[in-house]
């Protein structure tokens, strides 16, 4: 006995374990190829940077964070205060 196909792709096989593969899945596959494919061409394109520069801009990064952190310390530590003063003062607290 020979099994006939359907050309329609939607409808399963004769195995309901198995069930018709739809065309969106390749579609989906060939999608996430080409990402990765172009993913690797731009990444090719990128210019590292040497370690004395990878050094230097941490170095950079690490100051400009920790003064600014200080900077911010200082303003909440003023406005606090003032604040508690304030609202001793009137009794508020």
């Amino acid at each position: 006995m020979v099994e006939q196909q359907t050309p329609n792709l939607m409808v399963g096989g004769s195995n309901p374990s198995w069930p018709a593969m739809t065309c969106e899945g390749f579609e989906i596959m060939k999608s996430m190829t080409q990402f990765f494919n172009e993913v690797r061409s731009e990444m090719a394109k990128v210019v590292w940077p040497t370690w004395t520069e990878l050094v230097g801009s941490t170095i950079v990064v690490l100051i400009v964070v920790t003064a600014f952190s200080l900077y911010l310390g200082s303003v909440d530590y003023v406005i606090s205060r003032t604040a508690e003063a304030v609202f001793t003062r009137y009794g508020i607290r």
